[in-house]
C-alpha cells in the first residue's frame, strides 16, 4: 500500500513539486521547443556567437535534454506504481530539476567550460538512478530493475557525447538507440493495455518468446553499435527488431483505435519506430546507403518525438486527476507531429523540410504546452495527492 502521506507537507508543496512528471513533462516540452527555435536559426545562418550550437549541441540537447527529461520523470512517477512508495517530491525534486536546468543552461552558454553541465547533467541521471533504486531494491520489484543501469548509462554516455570526440557519433546513436529501446519496453506495456481496457476487451496474452526475443536483439544492437562492429551486422540486427516490433504492434487490436486520438498517436508512433529500423537495415546493409539519416530521425522524430507527444498527454491527464479526455486540438498536435517526421525523414535535406519539421514540433508540443502546461502546475482535481 501507498505509504501514509503528510497532508500538511504535501499542500503546503507548490503543485509542480508534488510528482516527477510535472517538472520534467513542463521542461522537457519548453526546451525543446526552444531548442529547436535556437537549431533552425543556426541553420539559415545567423550567427549566435554567446551560444554552443552545432550539430552535437543539437543532438545532445534532443536526446538527453529532452527525451533524458521525459525518461527521468516517466520512470520517478511510474515508481509510485511499481513499488507503492512514494514519489519523489519537494527537495529532492528540486535538486533534480535543478540539475536538469543547470545543464541545459551550461550546454547553452559558449563561456561555460563544457565540463561544468557534464558533471550537472551526469548528476541529474545518478541522482535519478538513486531515488529509483532506493524504492526498487526496498520493495525487491526485479521486474523494473533494468532502469537503474539504464540511467547510469545515461549518465556516462551523457559526458562520452562531450567529452570524447572520437566516440561521439557512437555515443548518440546508442543513446539514440536506448531510448528507441526504452519505448519498445514501456511502450510495449502499456500500448495494448489501454487499447484493450477502452474498448472493453481482453488484453491478448503476451507471447513470451516474441517479448524476450524483442528485448534480447535491442540489446544486441545496442552492444554491436557501442562495440563498433561492422554496419551490416548493425543492419541484420535492425532488421530483426524491426520485424519483432512489426508483428508485436500488429498484436494491439490496430483496427480499433482510430476515433480515439489518444490511442491511434501511440500507435502510430510505434510504427515510425518499424519504419526506423527497416530504413537503418536498408543503409546499414549497404542495400541504400543514403537512407541513414532518414532512419535515424524516424526513430528521433517519430518515434521519440511522437511516443513521447503523446504518452506525456495521458500520463498528465491521468496524473492530474483529470479524465482522458484529449483536448479539442490535440489531435491536431499528434498530426503535426506526424508531418513533422514524414518531413524530415523522405523530404530533408531541402531547407524546407527542416522548416516543416521544425513548425510541426512546435505546434505539436505548443498545443501540449497551451493545454497541459495550466495543470501542470495546479493542484489534482480530484483532491488526491500528486
Amino acid at each position: 500500500m501507498l505509504q501514509i502521506i503528510d497532508r500538511e507537507r504535501e499542500q503546503s508543496l507548490f503543485p509542480l513539486w508534488r510528482m516527477p512528471f510535472r517538472p520534467m513533462f513542463l521542461g522537457a516540452a519548453i526546451w525543446s521547443c526552444v531548442a529547436l527555435c535556437i537549431w533552425l536559426i543556426q541553420l539559415r545562418g545567423i550567427a549566435l556567437p554567446a551560444l554552443r550550437g552545432g550539430v552535437t549541441w543539437h543532438a545532445h540537447e534532443m536526446l538527453f535534454g529532452f527525451a533524458g527529461a521525459v525518461i527521468v520523470g516517466f520512470i520517478t512517477t511510474a515508481m509510485q506504481t511499481w513499488t507503492g512508495l512514494r514519489a519523489p517530491t519537494g527537495g529532492p525534486l528540486i535538486a533534480l530539476s535543478a540539475l536538469w536546468l543547470a545543464a541545459r543552461l551550461g550546454y547553452l552558454f559558449a563561456a561555460v567550460p563544457v565540463w561544468l553541465p557534464v558533471a550537472l547533467e551526469s548528476g541529474f541521471f545518478l541522482l535519478a538512478a538513486l531515488l529509483t533504486s532506493r524504492r526498487i531494491l526496498a520493495v525487491r520489484q526485479w521486474r523494473n530493475l533494468f532502469v537503474i543501469p539504464a540511467l547510469i548509462v545515461f549518465a556516462a554516455l551523457a559526458a562520452a557525447h562531450w567529452l570524447l570526440p572520437a566516440w561521439q557519433r557512437s555515443a548518440g546513436l546508442v543513446t539514440l538507440l536506448l531510448v528507441t529501446g526504452m519505448i519498445t519496453i514501456f511502450g510495449g506495456r502499456v500500448i495494448p493495455f489501454f487499447t484493450a481496457r477502452r474498448f472493453h476487451q481482453q488484453q491478448r496474452d503476451k507471447i513470451a518468446v516474441l517479448e524476450i526475443g524483442s528485448h534480447c536483439v535491442v540489446v544486441a544492437l545496442l552492444l554491436a553499435v557501442g562495440f563498433n562492429l561492422p554496419k551490416v551486422v548493425w543492419g541484420w540486427l535492425a532488421l530483426a527488431v524491426g520485424v519483432l516490433q512489426l508483428v508485436r504492434c500488429m498484436r494491439w487490436r490496430p483496427s480499433l483505435i482510430w476515433r480515439e486520438p489518444l490511442l491511434w498517436s501511440l500507435h502510430l508512433s510505434y510504427w515510425f519506430v518499424v519504419l526506423g529500423f527497416a530504413m537503418a537495415f536498408l543503409a546499414w546493409s549497404g542495400i541504400a546507403p543514403g537512407l541513414e539519416s532518414g532512419a535515424l530521425h524516424a526513430l528521433a522524430v517519430g518515434g521519440i518525438g511522437g511516443m513521447i507527444l503523446a504518452m506525456i498527454s495521458r500520463v498528465t491527464l491521468g496524473h492530474s486527476g483529470r479524465t482522458l479526455q484529449c483536448p479539442r486540438l490535440m489531435p491536431l498536435a499528434f498530426v503535426a507531429l506526424v508531418v513533422a517526421a514524414l518531413a524530415r525523414v523522405f523530404w530533408a535535406p531541402a531547407g524546407s523540410a527542416f522548416l516543416i519539421a521544425v513548425a510541426g514540433w512546435l505546434l505539436g508540443y505548443g498545443l501540449y504546452l497551451l493545454y497541459y502546461a495550466p495543470m501542470l502546475v495546479t493542484p489534482r482535481t480530484d483532491g488526491q495527492a500528486g
